[in-house]
């Protein structure tokens, strides 16, 4: 077999194209996986929105009211019908009340860690497996998988992230074992102190940044020499050149810019929005930015919606938080049904955790971690309107019908992506690996 040596003299595009060997890092394995039947089953999904609230919103006051339970339990919170027979959701939902006919309610799927893990418990829900920031695999976050199986327009990046990707990991989880080539692309146009924000603006003059791209690229490609080979130094290239492609984008520009919207659109989606939060409140135009950007024919958006982890003034919290998410949401929801574009987007929302549902009945009182119940919200891209899915107890605190662990809500989104979680993908070190490790069930009950 030729080592990786013998094709120098190749350029990496003419080697990519001729497809190499598995020793050289270049998984034609893959190729040939991704257009089996499974993989090239219709989806039901074509893109995906993650409205990621880290830090664990809380489940008892929001879509598992438990108004019978003690009133160290409860809260202050009342519970308010919705227009799906069976489902009472927090009074601070008035909107997502009225559009229960819209989405499915997860209450049965939970990581089970110990309460307080912080970033175990994001890193398993956003890859489907159990990685962890150091010692385990570095799974890759569905986006990810999608990027290299499914990529969108070469114009868009086919994984957006809109900020951060969590308040307590960061980005930590974009780096995975698929190389930095299908890594996300992490911007976010609403903060001025964003360079890459900067760079998007429309006055920017395009050619003298493509020369300056240029130029670095030659200097970059002098310098490595050799190495160019190399499949983590190509993924880096090819992640590069990606982000420059991006920022020269006029389709993201137009998806980015929100002067194209009228007033009322914008007041639809920031009904509730306080200028000012106990806690970082997330910013509710990342909704509207979401439907731009899927309009536009992003495959994957990921926003995180501030910072949920009310250990104490929960309930004040609450009421500066949960309107803005109410309001938020339910914009999306309708723009993305009214435009024909639900039925093939999945929309989600949902944290790490839920939150203690014992909670006192003193002022100031909070809820505490609690990785044994939460809940997940899921719309659209073949997920059921109008249905809930498991329950708990009556307290809150555990499940107590139709219990799914993570892998297979992982499993289940790959399913409507039209993706099979047992494709074999390779690492750098052409280690072949399972997209959800474990052979766990879809959450049947939850899909059309």
């Amino acid at each position: 077999m030729l080592g990786c040596s013998n094709f120098q003299q190749h350029t990496r595009r003419s080697f990519l194209r001729i497809g190499g060997s598995s020793l050289c890092g270049v998984g034609l394995l893959d190729l040939l996986r991704a257009q089996s039947p499974a993989a090239a089953a219709e989806p039901k999904a074509k893109q995906m929105i993650v409205c990621w609230m880290a830090g664990g919103p809380p489940h008892t006051d929001m879509f598992d009211m438990k108004p019978d339970s003690p009133a160290d339990y409860r809260g202050e919170f009342s519970p308010i019908a919705t227009n799906l027979p069976g489902l009472q959701v927090g009074e601070l939902m008035p909107k997502l009340a009225q559009r229960a006919d819209k989405y499915t309610v997860i209450r049965s799927i939970t990581t089970m860690n110990k309460p307080g893990d912080h970033s175990r418990a994001p890193m398993y829900w956003l890859t489907g497996n159990p990685r962890l920031p150091s010692g385990t695999a570095k799974y890759p976050m569905i986006g990810s998988v999608i990027s290299k199986l499914q990529p969108g327009p070469s114009d868009l990046p086919s994984f957006s992230v809109l900020g951060k990707i969590d308040h307590h990991i960061g980005n930590s989880i974009a780096s995975s074992n698929l190389g930095p080539s299908y890594n996300p692309f992490i911007f976010d146009p609403l903060e001025s102190k964003d360079d890459i924000a900067k760079m998007l603006s429309p006055q920017m003059e395009l050619p003298a940044f493509a020369r300056n791209a240029e130029l670095l690229k030659a200097l970059d490609l002098r310098l490595r020499g050799q190495d160019r080979v190399d499949p983590l130094i190509a993924g880096l290239d090819k992640y590069q050149q990606t982000a420059f492609d991006m920022l020269r984008s006029p389709r993201l520009r137009e998806a980015l810019d929100l002067s194209k919207e009228s007033d009322e659109t914008i007041a639809r989606y920031k009904d509730g929005h306080l200028e000012k939060y106990r806690y970082p409140s997330g910013n509710p135009m990342h909704f509207l930015l979401s439907r731009r950007l899927i309009e536009a024919g992003v495959p994957i958006v990921h926003f995180s919606l501030g910072y949920w982890d009310w250990h104490g003034q929960n309930f004040i919290a609450g009421r500066q938080q949960i309107p803005m998410f109410d309001s938020g949401l339910s914009a999306l929801l309708d723009d993305l049904d009214d435009r024909g574009l639900l039925d093939s987007t999945i929309v989600l929302a949902l944290g790490e955790m839920g939150r203690k549902p014992k909670c006192g009945t003193k002022e100031g009182a909070g809820r505490d971690h609690w990785d044994y119940a939460q809940f997940v919200l899921a719309a659209g891209g073949g997920f059921k309107r109008g249905h809930i899915v498991g329950a708990t107890d009556k307290l809150g605190e555990q499940v107590s019908d139709d219990f799914y662990k993570v892998e297979s809500f992982g499993r289940t989104l790959y399913h409507l992506l039209g993706i099979d979680a047992d494709t074999i993908v390779h690492t750098l070190n052409d280690r072949p690996v399972k997209l959800i490790a474990e052979d766990a069930p879809l959450v049947k009950d939850a899909i059309l």
